[in-house]
């Protein structure tokens, strides 16, 4: 979690080379490189989220699991682990544009 941060120096950067611009034209390189960092920074988060997705694929499986055990061994249906499920449900049930923004950008997987 803590390289996240490092977007807040990608961003940095950005700023940084339209900032020194004198000319904001397509025709300057530094616009061009602004939008190659830009492109390699939301690549990159996109990256580290689906990574999370799949750690959280993994704590599903091993929730539903456990709950399994648990309801063979003490014979009750209710579920002992829930928070991740429950989580990626809510996540799922995000629509309209933060949804979009959220799938597109690794963060709502199934």
């Amino acid at each position: 979690m803590a390289s996240r941060m490092q977007m807040i120096g990608f961003a940095g950067v950005i700023s940084a080379l339209l900032a020194v611009s004198k000319k904001f034209t397509f025709g300057a390189p530094t616009v061009y490189v602004a939008v190659l960092v830009l492109l390699l920074a939301v690549l990159w988060l996109r990256g580290f989220n689906r990574a999370i997705q799949r750690i959280g694929r993994h704590l599903r499986t091993l929730e539903a699991r456990i709950n399994a055990l648990a309801a063979q061994a003490w014979g009750t249906p209710e579920a002992l682990l829930t928070w991740e499920t429950g989580t990626q449900n809510a996540r799922m049930q995000v629509r309209g544009v933060p949804g979009q923004v959220g799938r597109l950008g690794g963060w709502y997987v199934p």
